[in-house]
């Protein structure tokens, strides 16, 4: 990660602060996508499986590029991959734009995913941008300066879905080359504010010479701890509690050295252990990961989806649903659908910012304040994503579909506003973006897996009522119940994680 040599100003830091904020708000329209989803599938003609694929394409892009553009941020700077995201982003909605006028003719379907993959890699490569330069810039309070941005990702949608609403009601094309114009502008004018500076203080580092020294100062660490809380500042509670925390991370499984009377530094997560590698040699990272799939992929199947659960409730309560909808019904569609992503996108923002200030307060002091550990967050945005889910298994009409937006939003926006922050806290800054890239796989992995079940069960319940499209709550019921088994189980994935982060003898 390059950054800068001289000594940042106030000024400058801020500036650096609000240009990545600016682009993680232009770099989240993949959860834009069922503002327009029902008029692609039209236009081109899809099948409820051939729109989930197509709308797993973004995703794949998003969730699958996250290593690549990961390694690239540590590795070259920010300004490479934001010059990366700008180029994709603009081709994406740009193909995207001349597929539906029909520019490709047959090939629709596939240029269609395609172009949405350019969109999920670019998107993928501005949220890195962001994310990352905060991280390095803000070590001290991760919470809050990774979930700002992440929080303007999340509000991408809420933006884009209100211009549609006010202005190209009727328009998609133009709306979606709308899109291309602004995003890359926006992107490349935020490049010039954008750098890495200098560490704000050395708290990696002294947290990892003091688990380096943990075993030969014990009687020292022993009278130390003697010590009255109040005596102590907060700083130095701080540094404390990082230093434990970081000592219950003991990242080889293989690795035996503690048995063996070796130093605890061997115990410590090394530098060099990154990546993939990370991942697969190190417990605590896999019960991270396979929590937030199980969590995020129920998420992102309603996100993905809405436009078609509005469509099968308000097609079914319609007078003769067999016959095609009015334009004044094709309206009122398009107002549902920009309602319910307006909404998951403004809970997706306020849970991601909020989640991570909490975070932030929750472990200030050394737990003298609340106490409560990051992962303990993480449960609080679990919760939410399982009753959003149990919700949408019981949905009867559109007005009940509002809980499940405001819930599935929140929860999925908690969940990677609290996340990003625990692996840069857990597994080292300096490889942040490769670490946090692996571990957004893990969304590519559930969202295509509960976009597939969700088009298909949707596909055979059409097929039972013997039309092409499926009407009525039956076309999405057992997708939610799904849904929600699969979000219980990860919640208890992170609940089990919670308990073992609280051990002060855990393991890896």
């Amino acid at each position: 990660m390059t950054s800068s040599t001289s000594q940042p100003t106030t000024s400058a830091r801020t500036a650096s602060f609000l240009a990545a904020c600016a682009v993680a708000l232009v770099s989240g329209t993949p959860y834009l996508y069922s503002t327009y989803a029902n008029q692609l599938t039209t236009k081109l003609a899809l099948t409820a499986v051939q729109s989930s694929l197509v709308a797993a394409g973004v995703h794949y892009g998003l969730f699958l590029s996250g290593p690549l553009f990961g390694r690239i941020v540590d590795s070259q700077g920010p300004r490479t991959v934001g010059c990366l995201a700008a180029a994709l982003l603009v081709a994406g909605y740009s193909g995207l734009s001349w597929t539906y006028s029909g520019a490709f003719g047959s090939f629709g379907f596939f240029t269609a995913f395609l172009f949405l993959i350019l969109v999920g890699m670019g998107s993928q490569a501005g949220y890195m941008t962001s994310v990352s330069t905060n991280a390095h810039n803000f070590q001290s309070a991760r919470g809050i300066a990774m979930g700002v941005p992440i929080a303007g990702f999340g509000l991408s949608a809420l933006l884009f879905a209100q211009i549609s609403s006010h202005w190209y009601k009727d328009d998609t094309q133009a709306f979606l080359f709308l899109v291309a114009k602004a995003i890359g502008s926006t992107i490349l004018i935020s490049l010039i504010f954008l750098k890495v500076f200098p560490s704000e203080d050395l708290e990696a580092t002294k947290d990892q010479e003091s688990i380096a020294h943990a075993t030969g100062s014990s009687s020292s660490s022993s009278s130390s701890s003697s010590l009255d809380d109040d005596d102590i500042t907060e700083e130095e509670a701080e540094h404390r509690r990082r230093t434990a925390e970081l000592e219950r991370l003991i990242a080889p499984k293989h690795d035996n050295s503690a048995s063996h009377g070796h130093s605890s530094s061997h115990a410590i997560v090394p530098k060099s252990l990154s990546g993939f590698k990370m991942f697969r040699m190190t417990h605590h990272a896999q019960l991270l990961m396979l929590g937030t799939m199980l969590l995020s992929g129920p998420g992102l199947m309603y996100i993905t989806n809405a436009g078609n659960v509005i469509r099968s409730i308000y097609r079914d309560h319609m007078d003769d649903p067999s016959k095609p909808p009015t334009d004044e019904d094709l309206i009122r569609l398009q107002q549902l659908q920009n309602f319910h992503v307006s909404l998951i996108s403004l809970m997706s923002c306020i849970g991601r910012i909020s989640i991570g200030m909490m975070s932030d307060l929750g472990k200030r002091g050394g737990g003298k304040w609340w106490g409560i550990s990051r992962v303990g967050f993480l449960l609080y945005a679990g919760v939410c994503v399982w009753l959003g889910q149990t919700f949408g298994a019981r949905v009867q009409d559109i007005e009940d579909l509002v809980r499940v937006s405001l819930l599935v939003g929140l929860g999925y926006g908690s969940v990677f506003g609290v996340a990003p922050a625990i692996v840069s806290e857990w597994f080292h800054v300096s490889n942040f973006g490769t670490n946090w890239g692996w571990m957004s796989v893990t969304g590519a992995i559930g969202g295509q897996v509960f976009n597939l079940i969700f088009g298909w069960l949707y596909d055979v319940e059409a097929q039972h009522e013997h039309t092409l499209e499926c009407f009525g709550t039956e076309c999405f019921h057992k997708s939610f119940v799904v849904g929600s088994i699969s979000s219980f189980i990860g919640l208890s994935v992170l609940i089990y994680l919670a308990i073992l982060t609280r051990r002060p003898s855990s393991r890896c």
